[in-house]
């Protein structure tokens, strides 16, 4: 595969993806029979143990289940290991090549996955796609195919929105924010009222400092942000630019909740106690939310802010994690057998009932709008944003997403240094994009 080609995949990946992911269980005809993926009348009598590796401590109590479920089913238990995210990022590049390699483990698409199958250590799961391929709407193996060659199968498929509390928009009988300035007055509007405004943080997270820039960029202007990502736009563009300094005046209003807020305890808690308004993540958060206690639209609700210019318009950001098989383990083909598990109805059950997610067709509309009616309200929110672009973490070179997390972490607590970080940024973009074939 030429390096120039995953540019092109990175990007138009969310172009295949099909709107109504969420909706598909209730589209697709004949999906509840499938007799093969149903649990055996009795459970089976030995148990297979493999390695399952993934970067989020908050749902190990999820994987346990799952593992205990496909153990009862199969005979296959995918026993979990849970890591932080930095101390991950190292372990499976240490672990992939040998023997310790994990038989399952979560991991990101996009260049973070190429660079593995660059190094020949995913497993090929072709063979498990032809036989779960009709457990999928169209465009979901495709999204997760580099050459060819399907590598993953979906953990989560899910956009970026904005969290809400609805404990302090009842309070203050405030109203969602049609333009980018009633959006900035409500911010400083709270803050007279001793409300944080948005929950973006360092807390335990190194990662999660690109979130507000993202989001400001593509606002902007959401064609730059594509080539951006693309090595065709430069860090130190008008756009870009024009992004960090709303960011350094919110930053130096006091927009923001403390710096040591966690995204997982403490944000979950302030917003249900109407402490702080806002909080920017995939929608996977609203499973987050919901372990910690909030209701769906009596706690919380979404929305998709308004662009900063007419440039930044009927743009969303999606987001696909994949699970991945490592090709060198022992344990390979046992992990295929729960792979095809994974795809079937129990687990697409679990996967609904403890995070709130929906990737295959076994869930209905019905459901969906029984069980979360946020996340169905967001479903129809999506509809009037057409341009469904990739996430930073992703989009780009990994070289350069590791260099500008570590640059925006240092502006939340040194805005004034906003030029200096993105002149630092453009440096290393100008070293990384020759190595991907990109003229930079």
């Amino acid at each position: 595969m030429k390096k120039t080609i995953l540019l092109v995949m990175v990007i138009t990946l969310a172009i295949m993806m099909v709107f109504g992911l969420a909706y598909a269980g209730g589209e697709k005809k004949g999906a509840e029979k499938e007799a093969a993926e149903k649990a055996p009348e009795k459970a089976p009598t030995e148990i297979r143990e493999i390695k399952l590796y993934h970067d989020n401590p908050e749902w190990q109590s999820f994987w346990e289940e799952m593992g205990e479920a496909s153990a009862q089913d199969i005979g296959v238990r995918a026993v979990p290991t849970a890591f932080e995210t930095q101390v991950y990022k190292s372990r499976i590049k240490v672990d992939l090549p040998t023997s310790r390699a994990p038989s399952v483990f979560k991991w990101w698409f996009g260049y973070r996955a190429f660079e593995l199958m660059k190094a020949g250590l995913l497993a090929d799961l072709s063979d498990v796609w032809a036989k779960v391929e009709k457990n999928y709407p169209p465009g979901i193996k495709e999204a997760l195919t580099i050459d060819g060659v399907p590598y993953a199968l979906p953990f989560n498929v899910g956009y970026w929105v904005w969290f809400y509390s609805k404990a302090v928009y009842k309070k203050y009988n405030l109203v969602l924010p049609k333009t980018w300035d009633e959006f900035m007055k409500q911010l400083e509007f709270l803050k007279s009222k001793g409300v944080y405004g948005i929950g973006n943080t360092i807390g335990k997270s190194r990662w999660t400092s690109f979130i507000v820039p993202m989001e400001l960029i593509y606002r902007v202007d959401a064609d730059f942000y594509v080539r951006l990502m693309n090595g065709k736009a430069h860090y130190t563009d008008p756009e870009a630019v024009k992004a960090m300094e709303i960011w350094k005046e919110m930053l130096e209003k006091g927009y923001f909740a403390p710096m040591d807020a966690t995204y997982v305890e403490d944000l979950p808690r302030m917003l249900k106690e109407g402490t702080l308004a806002y909080a920017p993540f995939g929608d996977w958060y609203g499973g987050i939310l919901q372990q910690q206690g909030l209701v769906p639209e009596q706690d919380y609700g979404v929305f998709i802010p308004p662009p900063i210019t007419p440039r930044g318009k009927d743009s969303i950001i999606l987001e696909i994690s994949p699970l991945c098989a490592g090709k060198n383990s022992p344990d390979l083909e046992a992990a295929k057998e729960w792979y095809v598990w994974y795809a079937g109805k129990h687990s697409a059950q679990i996967l609904w009932e403890k995070l709130r997610f929906v990737n295959t067709v076994h869930i209905t509309a019905d459901e969906i709008k029984k069980g979360d009616p946020t996340l169905a309200h967001e479903m129809d929110l999506i509809k009037n944003y057409p341009n469904k672009m990739i996430r930073f973490w992703e989009a780009t070179p990994v070289e350069i997403v590791e260099y500008a997390v570590d640059a925006f972490n240092t502006m939340l607590v040194h805005p004034d240094q906003y030029m200096v970080l993105l002149k630092g940024i453009e440096e290393k973009a100008k070293e990384v994009w020759p190595k991907y074939g990109v003229n930079y």
